[in-house]
């Protein structure tokens, strides 16, 4: 192995993968590795299993300086040699690859972040990695959705804020329609958002649960299934 392809397995990062070749295409850098394990078993017989072939699984990964990454990657198929079993063939699983994601996981971890913590907008976010709109917002949603879940996500907080904006004026046979942000004015955070009014009695009930520690209060808990 060269230098340079050692350099670039080392700043890959992806356990269990060879370097093979980097190449420079349109727009996008090219990363071609290779899975490295040799013995599998089946997982149907428990017999060790032969090395059939490889198929080739492309992916998008971290972008580098700037530029969109694509990981071509070769995994091998392996083969049950026992007559009777009933699995045939199948081809190994990979830790970043999920079946049929455009993005390895921590490309769509590092994109969540960008949209969510450093609020960058998604179509900026979809060219940097060099894939679409939607492929952006369903990695945000994979990987936004169990943050925004935890239980340690909002904390205590002392100064709650309320703020009722109306985005649908009244029209015939539609009531107005408003959106409530809560937010936490020591941290000046957005702590929840929801489609409901809320009177003062539930502003009391949360603020009391909220400053005991207890983000799973009753309505708070029901406004956390739709938070924006």
């Amino acid at each position: 192995m060269d230098d340079g392809i050692a350099m670039v397995k080392v700043l890959l990062g992806l356990p269990g993968m060879e370097v093979l070749e980097v190449v420079e295409g349109v727009n996008e850098l090219v990363v071609k590795v290779e899975t490295t394990e040799t013995i599998a078993w089946c997982p149907g017989c428990g017999v060790r299993a032969q090395s059939q072939d490889r198929s080739l699984r492309s992916v998008r990964d971290l972008s580098c300086f700037g530029r969109a990454a694509r990981l071509d990657v070769l995994r091998r198929r392996w083969r049950c040699c026992e007559a009777l079993c009933a699995i045939k063939t199948w081809t190994e699983d990979v830790d970043q690859l999920e079946a049929t994601a455009v993005l390895t996981r921590r490309a769509g971890a590092e994109v969540c972040r960008q949209v969510g913590q450093q609020a960058r907008p998604v179509v900026a976010v979809a060219r940097e990695f060099g894939v679409c709109w939607w492929t952006v917002m369903n990695a945000v949603i994979e990987h936004g959705t169990p943050l925004v879940d935890s239980p340690d996500r909002v904390g205590t907080v002392a100064k709650l804020g309320v703020d009722e904006t109306s985005f649908q004026a009244a029209r015939p046979g539609v009531a107005t329609k408003y959106v409530t942000g809560l937010v936490d004015l020591d941290r000046r955070a957005m702590i929840g958002a929801g489609s409901e009014r809320v009177t003062q009695g539930g502003v009391d009930r949360m603020l009391l649960g909220l400053r005991a520690g207890d983000p799973n209060d009753e309505l708070l808990g029901a406004w956390s299934d739709r938070n924006l």
